[in-house]
């Protein structure tokens, strides 16, 4: 139980910039089993978001909805550190400065430095979540829509992040981690085949019970994207890295949240 425990925090400190207590205990053991708690982690994200979102509203119900979207991606990035996003714009510019060679690619992901494609692929990113966070608050404003677009704004922002988050879990049980001391190793112990299945049926139910109607339609298109990312990884790279795996929750994010307000 004290593993699982440190594992929460460590979760939580790894995936957010959330105050946390002292973490005594970080051996690989704690650090694979923080996988098991990276959907909660992003529940906390999403519960977060909504939570802001509802204190704006109840200030004034008349609020901005441009205004309120953009502060909620404020929220969303400040909570995150820009952790994934930092993952995004190393993998834009090694793709594409990599020249499709392993070495070129993994080397350019190394440079602390953000050439264009990075910052193009951090904007494009970032555009789409706004406009979509617009989209569902649009849907969800009162007196416009019923009580199951209340319920959809729910299922978005609750259910994006802890979907972009689980999915880590799959892609470090199927793909090889290439790094010897990246920043995801420690992780690679705890992504076990039981553990894929069990959170990809509870997550699978979850997103039935918030999004009915399009849940197949949003289950079929995270694993798509799932896949379609460790297709590229595995050819490129041979495996994932801690950069690539950022730039897959935060393209996740985007396209799912576009999917559901679409």
């Amino acid at each position: 139980m004290t593993t699982y425990v440190w594992a929460f925090w460590y979760a939580l400190t790894f995936l957010t910039r959330l105050p946390a207590p002292y973490l005594k205990r970080t051996d690989n053991a704690v650090a694979g089993a923080s996988l098991l708690f990276y959907p909660l982690i992003g529940a906390i994200i999403g519960a977060a978001m909504l939570g802001f979102t509802l204190i704006c509203v109840a200030w004034n119900p008349q609020t901005n909805l441009l205004l309120l979207s953009a502060l909620i991606l404020l929220v969303w990035t400040a909570i995150t550190g820009a952790l994934h996003l930092d993952g995004l714009a190393d993998s834009a510019d090694a793709w594409v400065g990599g020249l499709g060679n392993k070495e070129r690619t993994l080397a350019i992901m190394k440079d602390p430095r953000s050439g264009p494609i990075g910052v193009t692929a951090i904007m494009l990113v970032l555009l789409v979540k706004f406009t979509a966070l617009y989209s569902l608050l649009d849907m969800a404003s009162a007196g416009r829509l019923s009580h199951w677009n209340f319920w959809l704004l729910i299922g978005g922002l609750l259910l994006v992040p802890m979907l972009a988050r689980g999915s880590v879990l799959g892609l470090l049980a199927t793909t090889p981690y290439v790094r010897e001391q990246g920043i995801a190793s420690a992780l690679t112990a705890g992504a076990t085949r039981n553990r894929v299945l069990v959170m990809g049926a509870v997550l699978a139910i979850l997103v039935g019970i918030f999004l009915q109607g399009r849940a197949l339609v949003i289950i079929a298109l995270w694993l798509t994207l799932v896949a379609f990312a460790r297709q590229l990884m595995m050819k490129r790279l041979g495996g994932c890295t801690g950069d690539t795996i950022g730039a897959t929750i935060e393209v996740q994010e985007a396209l799912l949240l576009a999917a559901i307000a679409l």
